[in-house]
């Protein structure tokens, strides 16, 4: 198990799982749930080599079925470059709220969903928006794809370095 990024978090009992196999977190992701990508505004700033990590996250998005949430002022950016889901725009608060609402339908009307998987948030807001989820949800399942250990989330990354973090998307991409 990693280490909290944050060293003050210590998320009480239930812990989440580092994913360090690309194959692991592929198959999590090609699970048939119902899922929702939340892609965060820092997704525009962070370099993961050459490239945004939105456009990790776009290629993501493209491979998988899910619906996808775009926060802060990332909409403009990644609207046109998904292709296979439908975009929608709404803030972090927001969709974590509607998420742990056992009676909301979803963002399209068919019911609530059983994966969010976030990236390209600030790492202090992620891990409230997931410790929400995992307190207060027993039918989401949360996974995160950012650099950092996330113990409120279901599953995350190990603490990468920005060369592992590159490497590790670039084989999910590979493997979904």
């Amino acid at each position: 198990m990693a280490r909290p990024y944050q060293k003050a978090n210590i998320p009480g009992p239930e812990m989440g799982t580092s994913v360090s196999d690309p194959q692991v977190m592929a198959n999590l992701l090609k699970d048939p749930k119902r899922k929702v990508l939340v892609i965060g505004a820092e997704s525009l700033n962070w370099k993961v080599g050459e490239k945004k990590l939105a456009d990790y996250l776009i290629e993501i998005a493209n491979k998988i079925e899910c619906d996808v949430v775009t926060t802060g002022h990332t909409y403009g950016y990644i609207n046109k470059k998904i292709t296979k889901n439908k975009v929608y725009d709404m803030s972090l608060i927001n969709i974590t709220d509607r998420l742990s609402d056992k009676d909301w339908t979803g963002l399209d009307g068919k019911g609530q969903y059983r994966m969010a998987i976030y990236s390209g948030h600030i790492v202090f807001y992620s891990s409230q928006m997931l410790s929400k989820l995992k307190n207060f949800t027993d039918w989401l399942k949360t996974i995160d794809l950012d650099k950092y250990a996330h113990p409120n989330a279901r599953f995350s990354l190990p603490n990468l370095s920005d060369e592992e973090w590159k490497d590790f998307l670039e084989k999910l991409i590979e493997k979904l």
